[in-house]
């Protein structure tokens, strides 16, 4: 746990790496980084990256049913304690950077590009992002279906496939977490889950996903995904449930959108981020916000 004195311990956690074509996860005792905790958003809530200087920002607004750069994509109904409520089996709440979204504006989908530009739209798009919401499931949701707080790509439609690249952090109605990687709409590889927390239904938690560009030590671009909850629900008591480096080795069906190697990580950023669920069909929701990460 990071972000108040008494609370500077992350304990067991489950660090999985991508070795030889092949996920495996173990167990390992690990300490939060001097880095982690970095002080609070505009909702007293822990920040565990430093904003990047100059970067994208997005927090929900008052009033989130006018915010032009959040679509929810539903009716939004508030809370006598400031929440939102959504009753719908399908969401996709999404939020744009400062440049807005244009899939016209999108000057190519061939990953190898984007790759090498390191956006799909614009350079102001979600790459190092950390994603945060506070969620409570009061009914629905089947054990397979789950949260997922997800970002670098667009909007995910079959009529624009390799437009919806992304990775997702998913945690399930049941507490079991893990990372998704979609290299194109539709096409999912899934890690290994990990047990992280009791059943979600009825209490509030919440939950961040965080990915970053790193440099392996050969000097390829791997990209590093974390997760982590706070089930007490406090803004401050985070703890770190899950760790992942894609480096390449790692599924996927790239050459489908011309990438040049299958399971290439999905290094670039996109227009879009999205705070998603599937199956609930009551779930209040508070305190999102996405940032540019350094």
């Amino acid at each position: 746990m990071v972000g108040s004195p008494g609370k500077g311990r992350v304990g067991l956690v489950l660090a999985l790496a991508v070795v030889g074509g092949s996920a495996f996860a173990r167990d390992v005792d690990t300490r939060a980084s001097a880095s982690l905790g970095v002080g609070t958003d505009a909702f007293g809530v822990t920040m565990l990256y430093p904003t990047k200087a100059g970067g994208e920002t997005w927090t929900l607004a008052a009033d989130p049913r006018v915010d032009p750069r959040f679509e929810p994509q539903t009716t939004l109904t508030r809370n006598a304690d400031g929440s939102w409520k959504v009753r719908q089996k399908q969401v996709r709440m999404q939020v744009y950077t400062s440049t807005g979204y244009s899939a016209a504006a999108i000057g190519t989908y061939t990953q190898d590009a984007l790759a090498s530009s390191g956006y799909m739209q614009a350079p102001n798009d979600w790459r190092n992002v950390e994603l945060t919401g506070y969620v409570r499931v009061n009914s629905g949701g089947k054990r397979d279906e789950n949260l997922s707080w997800q970002a670098r790509g667009g909007e995910h439609t079959d009529s624009r496939p390799c437009e919806g690249t992304a990775y997702h952090g998913a945690l399930h109605y049941d507490g079991r977490v893990r990372w998704q990687k979609e290299s194109w709409h539709v096409s999912y590889v899934g890690s290994p889950y990990a047990q992280a927390t009791s059943a979600l239904r009825g209490r509030w938690v919440g939950f961040k996903a965080i990915m970053h560009n790193v440099t392996t030590p050969e000097g390829a671009t791997a990209v590093h995904l974390e997760l982590w909850l706070d089930t007490q629900a406090d803004g401050v008591s985070w703890e770190r449930v899950y760790e992942l480096t894609d480096t390449g080795d790692w599924g996927g069906d790239a050459s489908s959108c011309g990438g040049s190697v299958d399971a290439m990580p999905i290094t670039w950023g996109g227009p879009i981020a999205i705070f998603r669920w599937d199956g609930a069909t009551d779930v209040d929701f508070k305190w999102l916000s996405v940032r540019e990460i350094e």
